[in-house]
């Protein structure tokens, strides 16, 4: 039976519902900021926009019962992007998560993937084509008792970045960073960003906070892109890392998704083949 103090902390959790919802503002690359998509902007011009459209008001997560319908792609009701932002391989990419009432305090992991716009562009491809490839992740940072809202002893990829969180005149700033492989073709690629908030999934009822990136890499490699899958099919929830409980003395975690797939990471760490990319349900 849960303790008194977890059973408060996992009422804390129902109370902060609002606390993850957000979107990617602003994508830097080798000191150049390219916007991101303003649901709430009506001027934006948006030929200039990299990140996908959404139709979300709230800019809350994508639920649990969506995770094999095509919201949870790039978001519910997600349009391309018209721009791309150009990046060699081997870059980082600076992800600026806006939130007008707290940032991102959703406590969870972090996962980036790539997926081939192939001939069509990213600007025009048709989203329920893509085939993803996880290329990074991280959840778990530090086992422990749940202790929100510090989250000190039990620490995860999406609290430890927001413990850096930046106060901007409408609202917070969370910043994202993550490296394009460097063992990359040359190619129009779609970058899918998402954060896993399990503060309610003690409720079934996990949220999932995809945002998408349209980039033009310019790259020296020259092998085969992992296959990937259509990211309908990336989760269950029955998943481990999506069907727990946090609010407990956790002491381990499995990431939800298919494994991260090496043959496009660092040649010079011998990451010469990648994993089996079949999901890990």
């Amino acid at each position: 039976m849960p303790s008194f103090t977890a059973a408060l902390l996992g009422l804390a959790a129902t109370a902060t519902v609002v606390l993850g919802h957000g979107h990617v503002r602003e994508v830097i690359v080798n000191g150049r900021s390219y916007h991101g998509f303003e649901r709430w902007a009506s001027n934006q011009d948006l030929s200039q926009v990299v990140t996908w459209q959404f139709t979300t008001e709230d800019e809350g997560p994508v639920p649990i019962g969506s995770l094999e319908n095509p919201d949870i792609i790039c978001h519910q009701g997600a349009q391309n992007a018209l721009a791309s932002v150009p990046v060699n391989a081997g870059d980082e990419i600076t992800l600026k998560w806006f939130n007008s009432i707290g940032g991102f305090e959703h406590p969870g992991p972090i996962m980036h993937y790539l997926a081939s716009c192939g001939d069509a562009g990213c600007g025009s491809v048709d989203k329920n084509s893509l085939r993803f490839f996880k290329f990074y992740e991280s959840g778990l940072i530090q086992g422990g008792m749940a202790d929100s809202p510090v989250w000190n002893s039990q620490k995860w990829a999406t609290t430890e970045v927001h413990k850096g969180v930046q106060t901007v005149s409408d609202g917070l700033i969370d910043t994202f960073t993550v490296r394009v492989p460097r063992n990359i073709p040359s190619g129009n690629y779609v970058l899918r960003h998402e954060m896993l908030g399990l503060h309610r999934a003690h409720l079934g009822d996990a949220e999932f906070y995809p945002q998408c990136i349209n980039l033009q890499v310019t790259g020296s490699g020259s092998g085969p892109l992992p296959e990937g899958v259509p990211a309908t099919q990336l989760y269950k929830g029955t998943d481990p890392g999506v069907d727990l409980d946090i609010w407990v003395n956790l002491q381990s975690y499995q990431i939800p998704g298919p494994a991260v797939v090496t043959s496009v990471l660092k040649r010079d760490e011998g990451m010469s083949r990648s994993r089996d990319f079949a999901p890990r349900h």
